[in-house]
């Protein structure tokens, strides 16, 4: 699918688009070693932002299934891995939020992606994929043992991933593993996906400096499934 023209992107928009249209900018330096001899799986993640204005935008994330083996109950972004009939990595992210929350792929405008993000402790990498709507799109479960549900984050306001009241620096045991959003209605993000919506965020708004108070993150959101991220990095979805 083509990216709209230029001038159709809301200007609170153009910095991030403008580095995702290049294909090589990178979003976030995780700072994990990646192993000499590496063969990774693809991956792509769909960073879908809808609305026309600042004030209306909002990211879409998905509660996982509780029964998944991996990352139950985390939040997530739509995506998962490249097949071999995907078309390119743009292709297989609008593939998989199609399956798992039933977006229509014509309801969007795939703006451009990012660098491919190495997740040495998934034996990932994952390649960040930015999309725009000018309007929400009715997104749902549509595989309920995948998806729990589907949460529209604001980018200002209050209950918004800028909002200082619900940012937070989250424990993992006592470990501090980065930036989180204790978001209304239950949802809080943590890990690799709050890693993406923080870079997000800080290309499109004044990030409040202090990431919030230290807080374990809750037990519902870091349930164990047979599989689990290993290494250095922080984990999380």
């Amino acid at each position: 699918m083509s990216a709209p023209d230029a001038p159709r992107i809301p200007g609170f928009l153009r910095a991030l688009a403008a580095r995702a249209s290049t294909g090589d900018a990178e979003l976030i330096d995780l700072g994990t070693p990646v192993p000499a001899a590496w063969s990774p799986r693809r991956g792509a993640v769909l960073l879908l932002i809808a609305g026309d204005t600042l004030d209306g935008a909002r990211i879409v994330v998905e509660e996982r299934g509780h029964g998944l083996r991996s990352q139950p109950g985390q939040f997530s972004l739509p995506g998962g891995g490249v097949e071999q009939a995907d078309a390119d990595d743009a292709a297989a992210a609008l593939r998989e939020a199609e399956e798992e929350v039933g977006l229509d792929p014509e309801e969007v405008h795939v703006i451009g992606s990012f660098a491919p993000i190495p997740m040495p402790w998934r034996e990932y990498e994952v390649r960040p994929v930015l999309a725009w709507s000018p309007h929400v799109p009715d997104l749902h479960a549509a595989q309920p043992r995948e998806v729990e549900r589907v949460v529209w984050a604001p980018l200002i306001g209050p209950g918004s991933l800028s909002d200082p009241a619900v940012r937070r620096t989250a424990l993992l045991d006592g470990r501090d593993v980065g930036t989180a959003y204790d978001l209304p209605e239950d949802a809080f993000v943590w890990g690799f996906t709050a890693y993406l919506l923080e870079a997000v965020l800080r290309h499109v708004v004044e990030v409040p400096g202090p990431q919030g108070p230290r807080t374990e993150i809750p037990p519902l959101r870091r349930m164990e499934g047979s599989t689990r991220p290993r290494g250095p990095h922080p984990g999380g979805s």
